[in-house]
């Protein structure tokens, strides 16, 4: 089977005042493309730092990691992220057009095949006419899916969510979710999100990675075997969803051994 992101052996150290730091301990994890990933553990497991490892940011101490099959020594080409912190991602004093428009300036692109790229991400996260407003005058669950826009504008191969919805209210969290399948179902990105958010990470995924120790190392690899569409009500009132969740939580909280039939 051909992967999109072959992670093998990866460590990671910090050497710090009271000495060192193993954060990671050869982590190991194949990415199908096309696939949703979500990394899940303990609070400071390591779960950002290995983010950071992924998107080419921070160079792992020992191991390596490929992006279809190439090392990866700086931010791979066709990737997007996209951060908790909104406020801090988008640009305030940019409009929502000019914000979506940042990742294309180096794209060969005429202006109208700009104008048309921003008309086409916008909406595709529900935010049509939006073009002409200022960040600051949408609302949270607004400025995130700007967020998301300008990740679809270059139209990506990979997508690294960083617990992209933890500063959002719950019910906008629901749809936030539910416009992430709508965004993998119409565009069929490889996506690994990180989060803290259990229920989510089941809810989104095909598989969950599941970091613990100090220092981590992947505990389980539990796949989601839980059909597409999937719907907060239904899916959620699944029993095998509520099977599954049970099984990362025990996991993550060091209650349960790894268990591959899970």
């Amino acid at each position: 089977m051909s992967t999109d992101i072959t992670i093998s052996n990866v460590s990671m150290f910090f050497d710090t005042p009271n000495g060192r730091k193993d954060v990671l301990d050869n982590v190991s994890y194949s990415v199908t493309p096309g696939h949703f990933v979500a990394i899940v553990g303990p609070s400071g497991v390591g779960k950002t730092t290995l983010l950071r490892i992924l998107t080419g940011l921070t160079q792992p101490t020992g191991g390596s990691v490929e992006v279809r099959g190439k090392a990866i020594d700086g931010p791979p080409d066709g990737l997007a992220v996209v951060l908790q912190d909104y406020t801090r991602s988008l640009m305030p004093w940019l409009t929502v057009e000019k914000n979506i428009n940042l990742p294309l300036r180096n794209k060969k692109m005429t202006k109208s095949e700009v104008r048309s790229r921003v008309a086409e991400s916008l909406a595709e996260v529900g935010l049509e006419g939006t073009e002409k407003s200022y960040p600051w005058q949408l609302s949270g669950g607004m400025q995130q899916r700007v967020a998301i826009a300008r990740a679809l504008a270059t139209r990506p191969d990979l997508l690294i969510m960083d617990e992209p919805f933890a500063s959002v209210d719950a019910q906008t969290r629901f749809d936030l979710e539910d416009l992430v399948l709508k965004v993998r179902k119409d565009f069929g990105i490889t996506t690994l999100m990180v989060t803290h958010d259990i229920d989510e990470a089941v809810y989104l995924s095909d598989e969950v990675v599941v970091l613990y120790g100090k220092p981590a190392h992947v505990r389980e690899v539990v796949t989601v075997d839980i059909g597409f569409p999937r719907s907060q009500i239904e899916t959620r009132n699944d029993p095998r969803f509520a099977e599954l969740r049970t099984h990362v939580y025990s996991l993550v909280r060091g209650l349960a051994e790894p268990n591959e039939a899970a």
